[in-house]
């Protein structure tokens, strides 16, 4: 059985989705071939981006198929919210659930129209890319005035899931993918803003950098923030770590 939700002005592509198993696999460019499989495919005139989530253990499978939403509804419902609030998002077009005979989700689907952009923040942070400075500062006010302002908390906040693309002389556009794992509140205070600016890199010296604008976002001490900033990064990375070898010994022993 399927489950194919289509946004609104999209049924051109129903035939398409409908075959979206076939289609995912033999059709298109590789954009990226690991966890959780993202492929670029045209289909009626529109370059569509779209995202196979990897099968999951039988617990999340049963979790998603009776209870959770799976992470493609999540993803679709996500990005309608985020274009409510102004914050650039690939558009959604579809989300397609495939289910056994006993209703069990099986396979996911997110699609979205593909996006061309000049950069991923990672690329800027990590090159010396003409007006850098003035991207890294906007990214730092994109998340501070609109993302943080409107209760907008991405868990996976790593460079590459933010898009940057020139849209004038000197002015940049941001806009968020891998979607599924944002939450929607209350305005994000400063604290809780720097844990989430920590995932953004793990370079202490882009880290500083990024600190030093949203010192001056705050209206905060520059030094302060840098050395909060580095102190949350460093707490983070050693909690994963610990975190890991503790799993990792577990499944040993079992």
């Amino acid at each position: 059985m399927k489950r194919i939700i289509l946004a609104k002005g999209h049924e051109k592509h129903r035939a398409f989705i409908e075959n979206m198993e076939e289609s995912f696999q033999k059709d298109g460019e590789w954009i990226r071939d690991s966890r959780n499989q993202i492929k670029r495919i045209e289909n009626a005139g529109t370059d569509l981006c779209i995202k196979s989530f990897r099968r999951v253990t039988p617990f999340n499978r049963l979790m998603y198929s009776f209870i959770r939403k799976s992470k493609a509804q999540r993803s679709f419902e996500i990005a309608e919210s985020l274009l409510e609030k102004n914050i650039n998002t690939p558009e959604p077009i579809a989300y397609v659930e495939i289910y056994n005979r006993w209703h069990v989700l099986t396979h996911a689907y997110y699609i979205s129209k593909f996006e061309d952009v000049e950069f991923r923040l990672a690329e800027v942070l990590e090159n010396d890319v003409e007006d850098k400075q003035l991207i890294v500062r906007g990214f730092v006010n994109f998340m501070t005035n609109g993302l943080h302002s409107q209760g907008i908390y991405h868990k996976d906040f790593n460079g590459t899931n933010v898009l940057i693309k020139k849209v004038g002389d000197r002015h940049f556009e941001y806009s968020l993918v891998d979607l599924n794992r944002i939450k929607l509140g209350k305005p994000i205070q400063y604290h809780k803003g720097l844990r989430n600016m920590q995932q953004v890199s793990s370079n202490p010296i882009y880290l500083a950098e990024l600190a030093r604008y949203y010192a001056n976002y705050k209206n905060k001490d520059e030094h302060e923030t840098i050395y909060e900033l580095l102190f949350v990064r460093y707490i983070s990375s050693t909690r994963r770590r610990y975190t890991k070898q503790f799993l990792h010994a577990l499944k040993t022993i079992l």
